[in-house]
């Protein structure tokens, strides 16, 4: 009766639209829980007569891809694709659930005659080799990147107000989802009482307006940033607490500033860039991987909500997006 009032309180604080998959198909859990990204650091693959690049997959879901290709289709480029020759099970990709790990494909390009220099679209089709009408995932390389451009952001006070003219420019990162089972399988269900994370940035610091919708219930809510300087690190993860006004994290928090707003919906804070610098590394990266998560807990109970990945990847910065401060265009003359 207990666990039945706490579903009860849950669904009342976080009550669910009607988004879902079958998720006994694999071929549709695939869509939302295989991780696809591409080591293009800024969205820009530039490429002379040949280039090449990465595309790793992840497998988050609660089962095994018996086998599974890649093809990579241009209207502009050749591509031969090779799978990683560590990758032990290939074609398998083996789920993280049983210690599967992160793999990839190396992809190498090369120009058809006559393509002058410009942007094209690529499209990634990850598929089953016996059957290519069988198709996990499809997404063109932009996508694949995850490259969340950034102008440089104006001055902006952490004061726990959510002031349009310091926040027009910033990045929303909204749609947060539960990873709940359903029967034997899992599924990614949308939640409709949204976390909305802004993120802006500049040469010195990192901003975040963490903003919470219900949770009138939580003992505690606490919005996760995670920020890593490269998809092979470990993130830092920093927890700011909207019912307490508290932050903790594993990693320093030394010079972060934080502020809760009057009605505890919202908090603003600003992470110095300095304080994710790798150690021994002198200059700051020109961008970072970046995910988020709400913590809710409600009769003793948490319930987690992600931006990216879910409780098997939210680590991996993978599934993260990347976030870098572009230059202004010049005006055209």
């Amino acid at each position: 009766m207990l666990r039945r009032l706490l579903l009860v309180a849950l669904l009342a604080a976080f009550p669910a639209v009607a988004y879902a998959h079958l998720c006994n198909d694999v071929f549709a859990q695939a869509r939302d829980n295989l991780a696809v990204k591409v080591d293009v650091r800024d969205g820009q693959l530039r490429i002379g007569q040949e280039g090449s690049f990465r595309v790793y997959l992840l497998n988050t879901m609660d089962r095994e891809i018996v086998a599974i290709d890649l093809e990579v289709n241009s209207q502009h480029f050749d591509a031969q694709v090779q799978p990683a020759p560590d990758w032990r099970d290939y074609p398998m990709l083996k789920t993280t659930l049983r210690g599967g790990r992160k793999e990839y494909f190396t992809v190498r390009l090369r120009r058809k005659p006559g393509v002058p220099d410009g942007r094209y679209r690529i499209d990634l089709k990850l598929s089953n080799p016996g059957n290519r009408r069988q198709v996990f995932k499809t997404v063109d390389l932009d996508s694949a990147a995850a490259v969340c451009p950034l102008p440089p952001a104006p001055a902006i006070t952490v004061d726990g107000r959510a002031d349009r003219a310091e926040w027009g420019q910033s990045a929303l990162c909204t749609d947060f989802y539960v990873y709940k089972k359903k029967g034997s399988y899992f599924e990614n269900e949308v939640v409709e009482a949204q976390a909305r994370f802004r993120v802006a940035m500049d040469a010195q610091n990192i901003y975040g307006l963490l903003q919470f919708q219900g949770g009138e219930q939580a003992t505690a809510d606490v919005g996760t940033v995670y920020v890593s300087t490269g998809t092979d690190t470990l993130p830092l993860a920093f927890h700011f607490d909207r019912v307490s006004g508290r932050i903790s994290s594993q990693h320093s928090t030394e010079g972060i500033e934080y502020s809760l707003s009057p009605d505890k919906t919202a908090i603003e804070c600003k992470i110095p860039r300095a304080l994710l610098r790798p150690a021994g590394q002198e200059r700051d990266p020109a961008g970072y991987y970046m995910n988020f998560t709400r913590t809710a807990t409600i009769g003793g109970n948490e319930y987690v909500t992600y931006w990216r990945g879910n409780s098997r990847s939210v680590s991996d910065p993978i599934v993260y997006g990347y976030f870098t401060i572009v230059s202004p265009q010049p005006p055209v003359q």
